[in-house]
């Protein structure tokens, strides 16, 4: 029962996140352009465009980021992966339950300054939006905290795995 609730909210949280992200780049795209046109052809630059697109642009990479931790598409060596795919069921898992957690310290690392950052620069505006700077390092506060779970999530099920030694390729 509690494992189904939870893969339901797993499956909503992704379908926010992809949408969202998806709205968001969509957003930037449209920022850009808007910068392009406004620029070269009516030769009257807007002047919140360029801002706009950075950070829009921001918040979809990172909320991306975390999509790609979920479906484990981060960035990985060919080289490794291949070599590691040879090696017995149980030592696979101890990789890459080692890579997850190194992996995620370093996201620790991120969550600590984003954290820091959002509240020192909450009060102070951006140049052209009116917006608070902290709504930028929300952005990497908000991924660290997906990405974290998500990892943590990884961790489970690698030790779930390990515990049952099925054998073949680790997911």
């Amino acid at each position: 029962m509690l494992s189904k609730i939870y893969k339901k909210m797993l499956a909503i949280v992704e379908f926010i996140i992809e949408h969202l992200a998806t709205f968001l780049f969509i957003l930037f795209f449209i920022a850009a352009i808007l910068q392009v046109f406004f620029r070269f052809v009516l030769n009257a630059p807007l002047t919140w465009s360029e801002e706009a697109a950075r950070y829009l642009n921001l918040w979809s990479v990172l909320l991306g980021a975390a999509l790609a931790v979920k479906h484990r598409d981060h960035l990985r060596v060919d080289l490794v992966d291949n070599l590691v795919k040879k090696w017995p069921y149980r030592a696979q898992i101890g990789f890459y339950f080692f890579t997850t957690i190194i992996s995620g310290l370093l996201v620790l690392s991120f969550l600590s300054g984003s954290i820091q950052m959002t509240i020192d620069r909450w009060n102070v505006p951006l140049t052209m939006l009116p917006l608070s700077q902290g709504v930028i390092y929300l952005a990497l506060l908000v991924s660290s905290i997906l990405m974290l779970w998500f990892f943590t999530h990884q961790l489970i099920h690698y030790i779930i795995d390990f515990i049952k030694n099925k054998g073949g390729e680790v997911e």
